[in-house]
């Protein structure tokens, strides 16, 4: 409704929308181009950053599991199964040797130097892992099953096999989700299916089975 009062219009055709000035297309445009470029540079410095951090990850890793490495095997394998609680076959699959092997080095058998530097890095990560405060049991949660979508599933120690530790660390953190890391690093995941399953055998070993259905 319009009021006159002394021959000028007030009311909804006089304020509001009427008096308000649109941006010229030019203007727009600006606008447009600033917010692109603002965007592309955020993208950039956070790329950028994601990298360095990662970099400056690795170093504290290496430095850390170099100085864990002094411990004896007896220690390391004592620190992971005893007190941490990791199974037997996954500290095998971690250095690359049978249940066997792991287990003469527990009776005071000899191991590599390899072997020695990759049991003190999984125990270093698994340090790491509790100090960061989101996982209260780093050796199970390694070992969980994270499933996805039906018939895809993914442990946190299959991406540190895979050498995937600075995403392991941002899942850990909770800074992305396994299917955000998992398209990073296997891009094409949800296309394959696994068709078997991990599951615990009598001997309380990691076992594969085909899936039923």
């Amino acid at each position: 409704m319009t009021v006159n009062t002394g021959g000028r219009p007030t009311g909804t055709s006089a304020g509001g929308f009427a008096d308000y000035a649109p941006s010229t297309p030019s203007q727009t445009r600006a606008l447009s181009l600033r917010a692109d470029y603002l965007r592309t540079e955020v993208d950039m410095l956070g790329g950028e950053m994601q990298e360095l951090h990662g970099v400056v990850r690795e170093n504290d890793l290496a430095d850390r599991t170099l100085e864990k490495s002094k411990k004896s095997v007896a220690t390391l394998l004592q620190e992971l199964a005893g007190d941490r609680g990791m199974g037997w076959s996954d500290i095998a699959e971690v250095v690359g040797v049978s249940v066997s092997a792991v287990r003469k080095w527990r009776k005071g058998g000899v191991a590599s130097p390899e072997s020695r530097s990759k049991l003190a890095r999984i125990a270093t990560l698994l340090d790491v892992l509790e100090e960061k405060g989101f996982v209260a049991d780093p050796a199970a949660w390694m070992e969980m099953d994270f499933t996805l979508e039906p018939g895809y599933f993914i442990r946190p120690l299959d991406l540190y096999l895979e050498g995937h530790v600075t995403e392991l660390i941002e899942l850990a953190e909770q800074r992305q989700s396994t299917a955000q890391v998992l398209d990073r690093v296997r891009p094409n995941w949800r296309r394959n299916r696994h068709d078997f399953e991990v599951f615990l055998d009598d001997d309380g070993e990691r076992s594969l089975r085909r899936r039923d259905g």
